[in-house]
């Protein structure tokens, strides 16, 4: 009974079911924080786009075959990366209100249509996190997030699908913030 309550629960209330291929995030959310405290990043950068990497491939894969990024993933990194913003604003870094300007595009594109809350949350959460890095980040994330979705949206239309997963693209386009920063 158990297993039908889940199954007709909406997708907000569903379990969250880890695969073994979600144990990436671990490897990935260790090089990313080498790789950023190698390149002389602080500590609000790195534990906010580590937890980022951490939970990027379970993100994805629930995404691409559920079409939903769940409350369980999205909240604590939207948290996590809320807080390593506060952090930076308390420092007098003022780039963390770039992200929070993201946010709030994504939140009006979900408004008029063609983008779910999922996605607002995971792009919230990682707007803020991407401006541990500077003013620049979010919206180099942002801008390559819609380049690369909107390519991939535009060759699911060749082949006769009309919508396509946007959280990967969002975390496409962190990745490429992270790499140009």
């Amino acid at each position: 009974m158990t297993s039908t309550l889940a199954a007709d629960a909406p997708p907000m209330l569903q379990p969250l079911r880890l695969r073994p291929v979600d144990a990436l995030g671990l490897p990935l959310a260790a090089a990313t924080a080498w790789v950023l405290v190698a390149g002389g990043a602080d500590a609000a950068a790195v534990v906010a786009l580590a937890a980022a990497s951490l939970v990027a491939p379970a993100l994805t894969r629930t995404d691409l075959s559920e079409r939903r990024l769940p409350n369980a993933l999205t909240l604590p990194l939207l948290a996590v990366a809320a807080l390593a913003a506060a952090a930076r604003l308390a420092a007098g870094d003022l780039s963390p209100l770039v992200g929070l300007a993201c946010a709030l595009l994504l939140l009006a594109m979900a408004a008029v249509g063609g983008l779910g809350m999922g996605d607002v949350k995971l792009g919230a959460g990682l707007a803020l996190a991407t401006a541990t890095l500077g003013w620049a980040a979010p919206l180099v994330g942002l801008g390559a997030s819609v380049v690369v979705g909107g390519l991939a949206g535009a060759a699911a239309l060749a082949v006769g699908r009309r919508t396509v997963a946007f959280g990967p693209w969002l975390l496409v386009g962190c990745g490429i913030a992270v790499a140009a920063s």
